[in-house]
C-alpha cells in the first residue's frame, strides 16, 4: 500500500527572521513545502529554498484565502498542512503527524494551537484548530481574513468527518514584540472591516472583529461587535460560539459590569456545560461582587470540572493551576490561611515551574508565625527532584525573607558536594546571614572561600570588605562599593550628622555596563556575586534584623540622595576628587576596574526598588513587633496586622 504523502503549504511576506524556526520544525514530516511568497523584500524567498521548498510567487491582493489557494494548486500530497511562519509544529506532533494520516478515515483532522501572547512567558491559550485536511480540487479556501477549509470540504461531502488530535502547534505571531513589529492588529482590523462591508450578514467576521478590538483593549467596541455576531449563529452548531461568549464575558469584567458578565456566564453553561472556562470565571464575577461562597464552589467546580474537552478553545492552567491558584487568593482573602497553602500547593504540583503561589505559601507561613515548617512542607508536599528545583525555592525563600527555613533547607541539600560546589553552598549561606544580620557567621562562611582562591575568592574578599565597613571597621580593599560607601559617609566629616551621611554622583567615573542583577539564591549558588544596588538591599536587610538602625538609616540617606543626583559642595567636591585621582591611577596601572559610583549605580529603577525594599522590610518588622505582647502572645489586633502585612509589596513571582 502506497504510504500517504503530506504537502506543507504557506504563504509569507517578509519572514526571515522566523520562517527558519519554522521550516526545521516540519523537517521528515512532510514530503513537500510549498511557499507562496506575496512579495518579501527580504531573504524568505532564499531561506524557503535552502530548505527544498517551491517557491510561488503571488501578487498580494489584499486576500488570504486567495493567496492560499495559489499554493494548494501547485501541491501534489495526498494531504495538506498548513502552518504560518510564526508557527512551529512541536517535536512530538512532528513524530506522531503520519501515523495520524495513515489511519485516519477522516476528511480533516484539529491540532492544537498553543498561542503566546505579551513576552510569551505568562502562559498560553489553546486553541483546537484544523489544520490538516485531504487535498482535493473541490478543497479550497474562503475569506479574505482567518480563512476556512471546513465549509468547502463539508460542501463536498456532507458526511465529511473530523477529529481532534493532541498534536500541537506553537503559534508566537502573537507575542508583543512580534506583533508590534508587523502591525498586524491594524492589518486585520482593516481587512476584516473590508469584509464585513462585503459580507454584512456574515457573523464570523463580527466575531473576529470583536476579537481585534479586545486584543487593543476596546471591550465596549468588542462588546457590541461580538453581539452582532451573536445574534447570526445557532450556538449548538456554531464551532466558535462557547468562544464567543467567553470573549463577551471579558468584555464585561473589563467594564467592571460583573452581574452583567456572571448572567451571561449562568446562560452560556446551559449550552456548555461541560466549558470550564466559564465555570472559572464565574468564580472571579463572583468575588468581584462580594459572594465569596459562590466563589469559592465555582472555583472548586472548576478544580473538579478539569481542563475542558479539547474541542473547546482554553487557556492553559483553567482548571488545574490557573484555577487552584485563584482560589487560593480568594481563600487568602478570607483569611483563610491554610485553605489557601493547600491550594497554592496545589497549582505547583499542578504546574512545578510555576513561582508566585510559592512566594504566596511562603509569605503567609512566614506571616502567621509557621516560618519553622516550611522545610518539612517542601519534603513533603514538592518533589525537588535536581539541585536546580532545589536552588529555584531556595532563592525564593530568600526574597520572601524566610532566612530560617532557607539555611535549614541549604544544610541538606547536597549530601557529598564536590569542593566548587561547597564553596558556592557557603557563599549562599553567607548571603543568608548577611540578610538577618548575622555578620560574624556570615564572615566564617567567607573567609575560607576567600584564602582557598577560587571561582568565588573575589566576591568573597569584597562582601568582608563590606562587612568590615557596616561593623564601623576599618575597611582596606578595593571593592568599589565599599569604596563608595566610605566616601560618601566620610564626605564632611566633622560637621553636622546628616552631611555625614550625605553622597552625590561620582564625578568623571565612566558607567559600567548593567549587570544581571536576578534576586536569588540561584545566582549566588552559580557564582555570581551580588553587586551595587542589590548589595545594598541585602545590608538593609541585616540591618533591620539585627536591630541595627542607625546603620540602616545611614545606608537610607546614601541611597536616597544617590538616587536624586545630588551634588556635593565645593569642598566635598574637591576632597573627593582627590580620592579620583588616586583611583584613576590605579586604574592606569590595573589595579581598579572601570566603574560607576559603586556597580550599577546608574540603574536608578533597580535603586528605588532596593530601597522600597528596605524600607518594607523595616514597616515589617514594627508591625511585627507590635503584634506580639511582652509575655509572647499574640495581640488581640493580630488579625489586622497580619492582613497589613500580607498586603505590603513584596516579590510575587511575576514578571515585569
Amino acid at each position: 500500500m502506497r504510504a500517504e504523502r503530506i504537502s506543507l503549504c504557506m504563504i509569507v511576506k517578509d519572514e526571515e527572521e522566523l520562517l527558519p524556526h519554522c521550516l526545521a520544525s516540519v523537517q521528515g514530516a512532510v514530503d513537500e513545502i510549498i511557499v507562496v511568497d506575496t512579495g518579501s523584500s527580504d531573504r524568505s524567498a532564499e531561506i524557503a529554498q535552502q530548505y527544498g521548498a517551491l517557491v510561488v510567487r503571488f501578487e498580494w491582493c489584499e486576500d488570504f484565502a486567495a493567496a492560499r489557494n495559489a499554493g494548494l494548486e501547485r501541491a501534489s500530497g495526498d494531504w495538506i498542512l498548513f502552518l504560518d511562519a510564526d508557527e512551529a509544529l512541536d517535536r512530538a506532533a512532528r513524530e506522531q503527524i503520519r501515523s495520524w494520516t495513515a489511519v485516519s478515515g477522516c476528511d480533516g483532522l484539529f491540532l492544537n494551537i498553543h498561542n503566546y501572547t505579551g513576552t510569551g512567558q505568562q502562559g498560553v491559550t489553546v486553541n483546537p484548530v484544523l489544520r490538516l485536511f485531504r487535498n482535493a480540487p473541490e478543497h479550497r479556501f474562503e475569506g479574505r481574513i482567518h480563512e476556512q477549509i471546513a465549509a468547502a470540504i463539508c460542501r463536498s461531502n456532507s458526511e465529511a468527518a473530523f477529529h481532534v488530535t493532541d498534536m500541537v502547534i506553537h503559534h508566537y505571531g502573537y507575542q508583543t514584540a512580534i506583533v508590534e513589529r508587523k502591525d498586524k492588529v491594524n492589518r486585520n482590523v482593516r481587512l476584516l472591516q473590508q469584509a464585513v462591508e462585503e459580507e454584512p450578514d456574515q457573523p464570523f467576521h463580527h466575531y473576529n472583529l470583536g476579537v481585534e478590538y479586545l486584543r487593543v483593549g476596546e471591550a465596549e467596541r468588542a462588546l457590541e461587535t461580538f453581539g452582532v455576531a451573536r445574534m447570526g449563529i445557532d450556538p449548538a452548531v456554531t464551532s466558535y460560539a462557547h468562544l464567543l461568549f467567553k470573549y463577551e464575558v471579558r468584555c464585561l469584567q473589563h467594564l467592571n459590569r460583573w452581574q452583567e458578565a456572571l448572567d451571561r456566564i449562568d446562560a452560556a453553561l446551559e449550552l456548555f456545560p461541560e466549558y470550564t472556562d466559564l465555570m472559572h470565571h464565574r468564580g472571579v464575577c463572583a468575588d468581584a461582587l462580594g459572594d465569596a461562597d459562590r466563589a469559592e464552589y465555582s472555583l472548586r467546580e472548576a478544580v473538579r470540572m478539569g481542563p475542558p474537552p479539547p474541542i473547546y478553545h482554553t487557556e492553559e492552567g483553567i482548571g488545574t493551576y490557573q484555577t487552584w491558584y485563584t482560589l487560593g487568593r480568594l481563600l487568602e482573602g478570607r483569611a483563610d490561611l491554610e485553605g489557601a497553602v493547600d491550594a497554592y500547593v496545589e497549582a505547583v504540583r499542578a504546574k512545578s515551574s510555576l513561582l508566585p503561589p510559592l512566594y504566596r505559601i511562603f509569605r503567609i507561613m512566614r506571616v502567621s508565625g509557621q516560618e519553622h515548617q516550611i522545610p518539612e512542607l517542601v519534603r513533603e508536599r514538592f518533589a525537588l527532584s535536581s539541585e536546580e528545583a532545589t536552588h529555584k525555592v531556595l532563592g525564593i525563600l530568600e526574597q520572601s525573607r524566610c532566612y530560617d527555613a532557607a539555611l535549614q533547607l541549604l544544610s541538606g541539600i547536597s549530601s557529598q558536594p564536590s569542593a566548587e560546589m561547597r564553596e558556592r553552598l557557603s557563599v549562599a549561606e553567607a548571603m543568608l546571614q548577611i540578610q538577618q544580620g548575622r555578620w560574624n557567621k556570615a564572615r566564617l562562611k567567607l573567609e575560607p572561600v576567600q584564602r582557598k582562591k577560587g571561582l568565588l575568592a573575589i566576591s568573597s574578599a569584597r562582601w568582608l570588605e563590606r562587612l568590615e565597613w557596616i561593623e564601623g571597621k576599618k575597611a582596606n580593599g578595593d571593592d568599589p562599593l565599599t569604596l563608595w560607601l566610605k566616601r560618601s559617609s566620610q564626605v564632611g566629616e566633622g560637621t553636622n550628622e546628616e552631611s555625614a551621611v550625605q553622597t552625590g554622583r561620582t564625578v568623571g567615573l565612566r558607567a559600567t555596563k548593567k549587570k544581571d542583577m536576578d534576586s536569588s539564591i540561584d545566582g549566588t549558588v552559580a557564582g555570581t556575586e551580588y553587586d551595587g544596588w542589590q548589595a545594598l538591599g541585602l545590608m538593609m536587610e541585616g540591618c533591620v534584623q539585627s536591630g541595627r538602625w542607625k546603620e540602616l538609616h545611614s545606608l537610607i540617606q546614601m541611597c536616597r540622595q544617590q538616587l536624586a543626583g545630588e551634588g556635593l559642595s565645593v569642598e566635598q567636591s574637591v576632597r573627593v576628587g582627590e580620592k579620583e585621582k588616586e583611583m584613576e591611577g590605579k586604574k592606569e596601572n590595573g589595579k581598579v576596574s572601570d566603574i560607576d559610583s559603586f556597580p550599577g549605580a546608574s540603574d536608578t529603577l533597580t535603586g528605588t526598588s532596593w530601597l522600597v525594599k528596605g524600607l518594607v522590610s523595616a514597616a515589617d518588622h514594627h508591625l511585627e513587633v507590635f503584634a506580639q505582647h511582652t509575655d509572647g502572645q499574640r495581640h488581640r489586633c493580630w488579625p489586622v496586622v497580619q492582613h497589613i502585612r500580607l498586603e505590603l509589596p513584596g516579590a510575587d513571582g511575576f514578571e515585569s
